[in-house]
């Protein structure tokens, strides 16, 4: 055997003992220890969407999450609205992605089937939400895809702990001269984004690729959930430093191009916003205070508990954008002693949590006549 042949040899005995070790990794984890898989990628300006057609197999939740020809996680729609349709599009995060519950038992199947029966209508809800959205990414995806859809009515589902921060990221938009302008960027090459493909590729079907990324972003992921916290800290707290009133306003003024995209297809927008976990009570405020805050007697010191509702439901006001408050009404509920709204480890709507919010915004939406 020459010596070429016994490096060739060599080498080949490598890559196939690569290929079995991985291959072996791969299937142990599936078996022993699965990880959470992905099902989401992002288009060449950098947006997030999810993958169309695929059914990923979530062990965090114990469930299958499918994903429509549309990219949405919702049932099929026809892009074509049939006549005598009230067609609503649901704008939003991870809350309203609902990755935790049955697609059956989330706000917007649950709202579809509820405004019908209550109206005697034949309502379509579009929902379009991603994880991590704010109203920046909503408004890129109306520009972009979400017009195609023609809704009567745009749902913007405001998570009031981290929309603001999102937009204040200004990934597509920022304000110039007073007015929204679109943020342009560099363009990904070819190359790098097949390489971003490939790596949203692989996140939805390696638990090993999956594994390496958890390990490798675990510092980042660290670092995000302080500036998170201390950001929920500044909503709370009266007379920030400006940061927070530089995010109402922009996220004002995102959510005034949203409304104005609207009515120049003679449609409306609504905006309903969604409570955090610690506002359901005083003893959970008291106890965020004392843990992110840094309280050591408990008390909430100069934090609010509805401040961010308030400087939302006064932006709303001021753009006479119809919003629909929800944390009264689960203040209520939760002091009632009724079902937990919140799933305790992940902090998403539990199925409750949706068929509540369904309730408190279809009966707002027939009482403002917002429901066509």
């Amino acid at each position: 055997m020459s010596r070429l042949t016994r490096v060739l040899v060599g080498g080949l005995v490598v890559v196939v003992a690569l290929i079995v070790s991985v291959a072996l990794g791969e299937v142990s984890l599936r078996l022993f220890y699965p990880q959470p898989l992905g099902v989401w990628h992002h288009d060449p300006a950098g947006l997030a969407l999810h993958w169309p057609g695929r059914a990923t197999y979530l062990p965090q939740f114990g469930q299958t999450v499918s994903i429509n020809s549309a990219g949405m996680r919702d049932r099929e729609h026809a892009v074509e609205k049939s006549p005598g349709v009230f067609r609503i599009l649901v704008l939003g995060d991870s809350f309203m992605e609902a990755l935790q519950v049955p697609f059956e038992r989330s706000f917007p199947s649950l709202l579809e089937r509820a405004l019908a029966q209550q109206t005697g209508k034949h309502v379509e809800v579009v929902n379009a939400s991603v994880s991590g959205w704010g109203t920046d990414d909503e408004l890129q995806y109306l520009e972009t895809y979400g017009r195609a859809w023609k809704p009567d009515l745009i749902l913007v589902a405001m998570t009031l702990h981290n929309d603001i921060s999102d937009n204040l990221r200004e990934r597509f938009h920022t304000v110039k001269g007073g007015a929204v302008t679109a943020t342009v960027g560099e363009p990904a090459s070819f190359w790098r984004y097949r390489i971003v493909l490939l790596q949203g590729f692989l996140a939805t079907r390696s638990h090993a690729f999956q594994l390496l990324n958890r390990a490798r972003r675990a510092g980042e992921m660290r670092s995000t959930a302080r500036q998170l916290n201390s950001h929920v800290v500044d909503l709370f707290r009266e007379g920030d430093d400006g940061t927070i009133a530089r995010g109402v306003d922009l996220t004002a003024r995102l959510l005034d191009r949203i409304q104005s995209r609207a009515a120049a297809e003679g449609g409306r927008v609504v905006l309903v916003l969604l409570p955090l976990a610690m506002q359901l009570s005083e003893e959970r405020f008291d106890a965020f205070a004392r843990v992110v805050a840094g309280s050591a007697n408990g008390s909430t010191g100069r934090l609010d508990i509805g401040r961010p509702q308030r400087m939302m439901l006064a932006v709303a006001d001021r753009a006479d954008l119809p919003a629909i408050d929800l944390l009264p009404r689960f203040r209520a509920w939760t002091a009632g002693g009724g079902a937990e709204l919140f799933l305790q480890r992940d902090g998403h709507w539990s199925e409750q949590g949706h068929r509540l919010a369904v309730e408190i915004v279809v009966q707002e939406m027939i009482t403002r006549g917002l429901a066509g």
